[in-house]
């Protein structure tokens, strides 16, 4: 892998930091700091190579601004996608396990009614 530099390698540093930012900023009022961090971790591993070569691929010196959107939007379509594939995942774990809570606190609430009646 060929390393970014100068102001391709600026471009990627601000969508990782995008990437930690938006995520920390929406979610972090729902889900402990360790959860965030694991959330966004993941996602800029899985998306790393595929951001650094479609910057190599797109980015110059010289862009125009229809050059800057097309660098901008694929490279938007990259993050968002796996984002939303892990969080997705994520609040798929919270509705189960919202649910079982619920299920186990009917059942325990209907327990302690026999357990106290007895």
């Amino acid at each position: 892998m060929d390393s970014l530099t100068g102001t391709a390698k600026t471009i990627f540093d601000e969508i990782f930091d995008e990437i930690d930012e938006e995520i920390k900023e929406a979610l972090d009022p729902y889900f402990k700091e360790n959860v965030l961090e694991n959330l966004i971790n993941s996602i800029q591993k899985d998306v790393k190579e595929e951001i650094i070569e479609v910057i190599k691929k797109h980015y110059s010196e010289d862009m125009k601004a229809v050059h800057k959107l097309i660098l901008g939007e694929k490279a938007s379509r990259i993050v968002t996608f796996k984002a939303k594939e892990y969080i997705q995942t994520l609040v798929g774990d919270v509705l189960k396990h919202s649910f079982d809570v619920i299920d186990e606190l009917r059942n325990e609430i209907i327990g302690e009614v026999f357990e106290e009646t007895e």
